[in-house]
């Protein structure tokens, strides 16, 4: 796993704080293919919105997912992922039905994790 809070990641981290989204999801799509976890779940949370790209559900899933799966715990990165799935399976989202039990399967996966809201 690359380090969670490279400059790049900074970067990227910046332009979102500066609501710069095409620029943040440049940064994080390009930190993300290099394997960088943190950068996949903020990716993810970009297309879950629909900020600086058109919104996606799916693709949103396949990338909480991966980040998910790792059980990073450092800034609680896994636990945020699951919360995330939990939140697109408790509502739906287009092409993904609610699925209530998958989304406290998630949710109990994210307080294991030592995720709290």
């Amino acid at each position: 796993m690359l380090e969670l809070n490279s400059p790049e990641m900074v970067q990227a981290m910046n332009a979102l704080e500066n609501e710069d989204h095409a620029l943040a999801f440049r940064l994080f799509n390009l930190l993300a293919e290099a394997g960088n976890a943190k950068a996949q779940c903020n990716l993810a949370t970009l297309y879950h919105f629909g900020l600086g790209v058109e919104a996606d559900g799916k693709k949103a899933v396949e990338l909480y997912r991966g980040v998910a799966e790792q059980e990073i715990l450092e800034e609680h990165l896994s636990g945020i992922a699951y919360n995330n799935l939990a939140t697109i399976y408790i509502c739906g989202f287009p092409g993904i039905e609610p699925d209530p039990q998958r989304a406290r399967d998630y949710r109990d996966r994210a307080k294991a994790l030592g995720f709290e809201m």
